[in-house]
């Protein structure tokens, strides 16, 4: 019998390791089944100890769920906060030249236009055409907005760098004063049209 107790002893751990433990109940549904109010004390109130990396709310069954915060609003340091809906807008050096391979936009990190979601294009001809534009980071979108006259892009054009080129089925057309959304795809190596507002 002494030699059964800590195998009995290892069985009743293993058991109470995988049980659920209902408070006010006796059919517990989760892990820890409150049926009750719940209060939770000493939480710590200072804000730099722990900071907060998720929401959570309670649905309508008393479950604890993780909520989604939506793209306007951010968590950072212990409060959220809704984020300015005013776009920024950058600008480049003016083009001089009807067809521009390999545009410049100047958007990556340490660049002038790194934080910004909107690219001025400004042609002292009017019009451009352009091949290709200096690749982004994977995932980085930007909007391009012509002031001085209509882009003209020219995919998959062998003008451009294979890293630079934007992808599309066939040449498109931005007129001036409308705006085109172009995302950089790091594993194609291309920029992809996501939006034209024309």
């Amino acid at each position: 019998m002494r030699h059964l107790a800590p195998l009995l002893l290892m069985f009743l751990i293993g058991i109470t390791s995988y049980s659920q433990v209902g408070i006010n109940t006796t059919e517990p549904s989760t892990t820890l089944d409150v049926n009750g109010d719940v209060r939770i004390r000493g939480l710590r109130s200072n804000a730099n100890e722990i900071v907060a990396k998720k929401i959570v709310g309670v649905d309508d069954f008393g479950n604890f769920v993780e909520v989604e915060v939506d793209e306007n609003l951010i968590l950072e340091n212990n409060r959220i906060r809704a984020i300015n809906r005013r776009e920024k807008i950058g600008d480049i050096p003016v083009l001089g030249l009807p067809i521009i391979d390999d545009l410049e936009l100047i958007i990556l990190p340490g660049e002038p236009n790194e934080d910004k979601s909107v690219i001025r294009i400004t042609s002292l001809l009017g019009d451009a055409f352009i091949s290709g534009i200096k690749a982004g980071e994977d995932g980085q979108t930007i909007w391009l907005y012509p002031v001085s006259g209509d882009i003209n892009f020219l995919p998959n054009s062998l003008l451009s760098i294979f890293g630079n080129r934007i992808e599309a089925n066939d040449n498109m057309v931005v007129k001036r004063y409308h705006m085109v959304k172009l995302m950089y795809d790091g594993t194609r190596q291309k920029w992809i049209i996501m939006q034209n507002a024309n």
